[in-house]
């Protein structure tokens, strides 16, 4: 068996059905392989409807996939509505195929879903088959998928269990053993288990000087509040700023890019009688916004937590609990490490609980962000570098051979 002999093509599949945070962390990935080595090439897919309103790395070159809405668990919808959803997942398919085709990539990087939105990927791991037999093809997992006994039953009756076994090359978790075993908890089997890489956290990785945001008036001091991409949390914020000031404080509340028209609105009614509340869509820096601030109040997505973690600031974590609760265990799995404070509140008492925990969180450090591996960007770029040069390989299947496990 061949194998290329270094990584100089990549491409990096996101679907992006809800939210940013899996666009921002292939961004964090792609950045660090462009980083890396002049030689490297990086082509991103991504199904974000905001792809091309991101900062991205230069040299990254972007392939917009069709953009589809998630509607439940699993179920989505096309975002043109008079698309069918079947027909832009085809249309996404050979898109997908068509690159992996004409580019032939030494590895193709898949996030979260090992099969693809709507099992998508299936026709691009048949044109890979015929067109680029060496690529690998290599599993990014965040830290906590879902409920354990949702992602099993799930996984079982898609048959995502015989895909890792005759498809992946390799299997990639972006987090700590020690905080969530991902094998143990969705039921793994080996040799797949055995072969499972935890790289830490992906994040920036760059904590930056305090940067106060213009909207502010004077020099007072301020909460932060933010729900990443803002498809929900309008109650998130309006929290936050009845919390800053009950405490005499302004505040920064970070729809983001995605919050609907009517929840701005709301919020824009819900905070007009405070003052020092400034409303913005977005920061330049907002890890830097967010080192100037007494304390932060946030979902608890994977990027926000891990990134803000790493700065070492008290915070306050709203985890989301619908369509997954992915958000509320691993908010909880960083309480028990004293890292985050959690608040599980119904929606009509969340001004209340959030003004207790944030003056909670004010009295007490912040998390010790040396708890946490926050260098996962990196150390994907070694796993991929070594994948491809056949260092480390899963190999099953039928007619694949089965190595033993090759240490970091």
């Amino acid at each position: 068996m061949s194998y290329p002999r270094n990584l100089t093509r990549i491409l990096l599949y996101s679907h992006d059905t809800y939210g940013l945070g899996h666009l921002r962390r292939n961004l964090a990935i792609a950045r660090r392989l462009l980083d890396s080595s002049g030689g490297i090439r990086v082509v991103l897919a991504s199904g974000s409807p905001v792809l091309d309103r991101v900062a991205r790395p230069p040299g990254l070159v972007c392939v917009q996939l069709p953009p589809v809405v998630k509607t439940g668990v699993d179920e989505y919808r096309s975002s043109e509505r008079n698309l069918s959803l079947s027909l832009v997942s085809r249309a996404r398919s050979a898109v997908l195929s068509d690159v992996v085709a004409r580019w032939q990539p030494d590895a193709l990087l898949v996030d979260h879903a090992p099969q693809g939105m709507k099992a998508e990927l299936l026709p691009v791991f048949d044109t890979l088959r015929l067109h680029s037999p060496e690529t690998k093809v290599i599993l990014g997992l965040r830290d906590i998928l879902d409920d354990p006994a949702r992602v099993k039953a799930t996984w079982k009756a898609e048959g995502i269990y015989e895909i890792l076994e005759s498809v992946y090359d390799g299997v990639v978790v972006y987090g700590d053993r020690d905080v969530f075993d991902l094998a143990l908890a969705y039921d793994i089997p080996e040799p797949v288990a055995s072969c499972i890489e935890y790289c830490g956290y992906v994040t920036a990785n760059r904590p930056p000087a305090p940067v106060r945001p213009a909207e502010l008036t004077g020099d007072g001091r301020y909460l932060l509040g933010t729900v990443g991409g803002g498809g929900d949390g309008v109650e998130v914020l309006v929290a936050t700023a009845h919390a800053a000031a009950a405490r005499g404080l302004q505040s920064v509340l970070c729809t983001g890019p995605l919050m609907p028209a009517a929840d701005r609105q709301i919020l824009a009614e819900a905070t007009a009688g405070l003052s020092g509340t400034a409303v913005v869509e977005h920061v330049a820096d907002l890890a830097a916004v967010a080192l100037g601030a007494d304390c932060v109040v946030t979902r608890g997505g994977y990027n926000s937590l891990c990134e803000l973690i790493n700065l070492g600031i008290p915070i306050v974590v709203v985890p989301r609990v619908w369509p997954r609760r992915e958000q509320l265990l691993r908010a909880r799995a960083f309480a028990a490490r004293g890292l985050v404070h959690v608040i599980e509140a119904a929606p009509e008492t969340l001004i209340p609980a959030v003004a207790e925990r944030v003056r909670e969180a004010i009295g007490t450090p912040g998390g010790v962000r040396d708890e946490l591996d926050c260098n996962g960007a990196q150390q994907v770029v070694h796993f991929l570098k070594r994948t491809v040069s056949g260092e480390r390989l899963i190999h099953l299947g039928p007619g694949r051979e089965v190595p033993s496990r090759i240490s970091a």
